[in-house]
């Protein structure tokens, strides 16, 4: 497994190896006290550079046990890194995150304070409700021409913006993994009768065979579902939603607008 040992060493390797380095930082599994057999070695290392940077690199070394272990380094200037923290996190499922972060080393005291934490917090994304009825409509267009692979890919991005549409709604979360969101997300107190079914179908995680129609139908009960409690409490999310869709959802204009069956 790997030791502090082996952190500290790659902590000082990497200062040698990129040049500039102003800050290391140890993320990941190992930041979370989480990490198992085959978790990779995360680090960010911020450089002091005016123009913004991005990079990323990776190394296969031999670790402590002589098991072959994956380093992962971000390279990133320290504005850009520290703005990132005001951006939603891409994996929380729209939910405020709540980032862990290791601290490992820092050339000076200047940016101590604004690093030396625990965790760096992400807020929520926006309620994107006019992309989650727009998937609704490439998952039916798809059914319709017996593109059941279109579907389903249509069907599994409209449950990724499910919660964070949810989320106003609900008691705050701050999760920390990808999983441990998904498992908030799937845990919301108010949303749609068989949401969490609903919504293991459309992502392609119940575990049992499901036909394309089952997923669409899930779909459809997820997003009436959502509208139905969006527009019951309109006002805990109007001032998240741009005001000409706010607008139609309050008056039951996006709804009449999904209810195609109907002449």
């Amino acid at each position: 497994m790997i030791d502090r040992v082996f952190i500290e060493a790659w902590s000082e390797r990497l200062r040698t190896e990129i040049p500039e380095t102003a800050a290391v930082l140890l993320k990941g599994s190992h930041a979370t006290g989480s990490a198992g057999r085959w978790s990779d070695v995360d680090f960010d290392v911020l450089v002091d550079r005016p123009e913004p940077v991005e990079e990323y690199l990776a190394w296969l070394v031999d670790g402590p046990d002589g098991q072959i272990v994956h380093v992962s380094v971000a390279v990133a200037d320290i504005r850009s890194w520290l703005q990132a923290g005001n951006e939603p996190a891409s994996w929380a499922f729209g939910f405020p995150a709540r980032e862990m972060t290791t601290l490992l080393w820092t050339r000076d005291d200047a940016p101590r304070a604004r690093l030396d934490h625990a965790h760096r917090d992400h807020p929520a994304a926006d309620p994107e409700l006019e992309d989650f009825i727009e998937e609704l409509g490439k998952a039916l267009n798809a059914h319709l021409r017996g593109d059941a692979l279109s579907c389903r890919i249509a069907c599994q991005e409209l449950a990724n913006l499910c919660p964070a549409l949810l989320v106003p709604l609900n008691a705050l979360a701050r999760p920390a993994t990808r999983p441990a969101a998904l498992r908030a997300a799937l845990d919301l107190a108010i949303a749609p009768a068989g949401y969490r079914d609903d919504m293991l179908l459309c992502l392609g995680l119940s575990g049992q065979e499901s036909t394309a129609d089952e997923v669409l139908a899930a779909a459809e009960r997820l997003v009436s579902g959502t509208l139905s409690l969006l527009r019951e409490r309109i006002d805990r999310v109007a001032h998240l939603l741009p005001a000409d869709l706010a607008g139609y959802l309050a008056d039951g204009t996006l709804e009449r607008y999904l209810d195609r069956r109907n002449p």
